[in-house]
């Protein structure tokens, strides 16, 4: 009996799965081949070349981490939760976090670039209707959570960090706190 085709879905899945165990570095054609049962000629017969792979690779953990933050929002609080969804994706899926946060397939070369990358909008909207603040100061006050909290993230992916996460909450709500008094000074 003749073997079933691979698809492109299934390679994809196979890379996924690769990176989610063993990360980018033992990403490559041989391992994923063999991960999902086949030659890599069927890698090759769905995309031209490993970086096209590794590009929908990106968008495909992208989505993924997004579910993961959402998952996490608290209605009550999507700001909270945000960061700290953002902390225990680092924490708990250090591989993917690294591609998507910490590798070349970042795409964002400027604050804007990783606000409009990796922002979530209901989070902007919700820190706006809560505290009352403008849809800039709403952004700007998110825009600079993103990155002390991305911070912390970042330590904790790379094994940088090893803290409890009440004192990373702790360390986080007092940064919250500041930025917040900051946002309202400037009114």
């Amino acid at each position: 009996m003749p073997k079933q085709k691979i698809t492109k879905e299934e390679i994809l899945s196979a890379a996924f799965q690769l990176l989610r165990k063993k990360g980018l570095e033992a990403v490559n054609a041989r391992s994923v081949a063999k991960e999902a049962g086949c030659s890599v000629q069927p890698i090759y017969s769905s995309y031209t070349n490993m970086d096209e792979l590794l590009k929908e690779l990106f968008e495909y953990c992208r989505s993924y981490q997004l579910d993961y933050v959402r998952n996490q929002l608290d209605e009550e609080n999507y700001f909270g939760s945000a960061g700290r969804g953002h902390i225990l994706f680092a924490r708990e899926e250090k591989n993917l976090f690294r591609f998507l946060f910490l590798s070349r397939f970042v795409r964002g070369r400027s604050l804007e670039d990783i606000y409009k990358q990796y922002g979530i909008p209901e989070v902007t909207g919700s820190i706006e209707k809560m505290l009352g603040l403008t849809f800039d100061e709403a952004r700007q006050l998110y825009l600079d959570l993103m990155i002390y909290t991305h911070g912390i993230a970042a330590m904790l992916a790379t094994d940088a960090l090893d803290t409890a996460d009440e004192d990373i909450h702790r360390n986080v709500d007092h940064a919250y706190h500041a930025f917040l008094e900051e946002a309202r000074r400037k009114k």
